[in-house]
């Protein structure tokens, strides 16, 4: 085990990514400090030294996780030339993210402690809010360039597209790798989705 001194802020960073490794595998109870210290490459007391306990660990990832995909999410889909393309960027940047970062994206899930009893629950409310808010501003810019129609229901249309992506998500946790290697067919689904409420539909019909 290697206790070579590095800078603080890249060897909590490197604690991190040897959390999402840990906790992808074993999921948040089983994975231990002491687990995630020797993956890391150091010893419990170098762990604590930029962690208070376990929970901080882990609440410490899941927060830089959710942070880093919010981030590369949204700059792509802002860099769009339309709302309605932004969104559909968004879909294939949730896709990609989760293809190129599977652990992580999975210790999303495996590291709610309270998995069983509400904590799903209370973390998919929590993250879907905000996620139907960005998509619901996308909608809103949409349809004040005349993108979408006035007799849209763009609440309810958010919800759907939402669980659309949310699929991807389920099925990184569940390791359902049919959907993740499967990126035209998911692509196809989001263009026959944004089609049902794009005016240009209306112009060609």
């Amino acid at each position: 085990m290697s206790t070579q001194r590095m800078p603080a802020e890249q060897r909590k960073r490197s604690l991190l990514k040897a959390a999402e490794r840990c906790v992808a595998r074993k999921g948040y109870y089983s994975a231990t400090t002491a687990d995630i210290a020797a993956e890391a490459g150091v010893t419990e007391p170098v762990l604590y030294q930029h962690f208070r306990d376990k929970e901080d660990l882990i609440e410490c990832m899941r927060a830089t996780t959710q942070k880093e995909i919010n981030v590369y999410v949204t700059r792509r889909a802002f860099k769009q030339p339309s709302p309605l393309r932004g969104l559909r960027e968004l879909a294939a940047a949730v896709l990609d993210y989760t293809i190129r970062h599977r652990n992580k994206m999975r210790s999303q899930i495996y590291a709610i402690p309270n998995l069983g009893s509400g904590g799903l629950r209370e973390i998919l409310n929590e993250n879907i809010k905000t996620a139907h808010r960005a998509i619901l501003f996308f909608l809103q810019e949409a349809r004040r360039l005349g993108e979408i129609g006035n007799g849209v229901d763009i609440s309810a249309f958010a919800w759907s597209f939402q669980s659309m992506i949310r699929l991807v998500y389920v099925a990184n946790a569940m390791d359902i790798d049919a959907i993740l290697k499967n990126r035209d067919k998911y692509m196809d689904i989001i263009d026959r989705l944004l089609a049902t409420v794009s005016t240009s539909r209306d112009e060609e019909d």
